[in-house]
């Protein structure tokens, strides 16, 4: 197990601001983007695999395929999808999915950005320290995850906004200080509490340029992903300190 503490600074460390920490970001993630983008592949891979076994895949291609013949959009059609069993089914296998399979490569992603930070060498296997380290904490706060994302997208996704920022650096307090679920959102609470509007735009900002691959032909989208959940990086060496790893 990877043991680390909060010492002197001996990489770069962004200020408290949501400028420095995306440009801070996006120096890492540039430099690191391909492990992301291996781990962004995995996820994706997988839930494609995931919709061809539901048969959901199938579902939304013939309905695609309908509604150019027809030439008009049906909504009744698509709510009639999002009642039937594959699309439940789906939703069932994708939650355990990103709760497993995901929520460890978030870790491994933050912990690659802090590697090229320090200037470390970089190891193909350092994506996979989620499954070595604290692996049963993140998978809870995986959970937790979820569950707040999946209650604000019932709710039109709005409250996302609000209540996303408050789990903002759950995931770093798992790695770097080895804590517990429960503890890592406790303490990720108190710090967004006190610096709300701060996080409330790093939390935006970070999420757009997430999505921002979507516009080159979707496909970028595997690319720019896994953005957001490096800026988690930042935003912990900006709020609470560098870390750095004890051999």
């Amino acid at each position: 197990m990877e043991n680390f503490t909060e010492l002197e600074p001996v990489g770069k460390v962004p200020n408290r601001d949501s400028g420095s920490i995306i440009s801070h970001a996006f120096e890492l993630y540039k430099g690191t983007f391909i492990y992301p983008l291996v781990a962004g592949l995995i996820f994706f891979i997988a839930v494609s695999i995931m919709a061809s076994i539901t048969g959901l895949g199938a579902v939304f291609m013939e309905m695609g395929q309908n509604s150019q013949a027809t030439g008009s959009y049906d909504p009744e059609a698509y709510n009639e999808v999002y009642r039937s069993t594959p699309f439940l089914t789906f939703m069932g296998g994708f939650s355990i999915l990103n709760i497993l399979l995901f929520s460890p490569l978030i870790v491994g992603t933050i912990y690659i950005a802090h590697k090229k930070n320090l200037n470390q060498h970089i190891e193909f296997s350092d994506l996979f320290i989620g499954y070595k380290q604290n692996f049963v904490n993140i998978v809870l706060f995986g959970l937790i995850f979820s569950i707040v994302v999946m209650i604000c997208t019932n709710l039109c996704y709005v409250p996302a906004v609000f209540a996303m920022p408050f789990l903002f650096l759950g995931y770093p307090f798992l790695l770097f200080q080895n804590m517990n679920a429960i503890d890592a959102l406790k303490n990720s609470f108190e710090i967004v509490k006190n610096n709300y509007g701060d996080f409330l735009l790093i939390n935006l900002l970070a999420y757009l340029c997430s999505i921002v691959g979507i516009f080159g032909c979707c496909i970028g989208i595997i690319i720019t992903y896994m953005f957001y959940y490096s800026t988690m990086y930042s935003a912990y060496c900006a709020y609470v300190a560098l870390p750095r790893q004890l051999d």
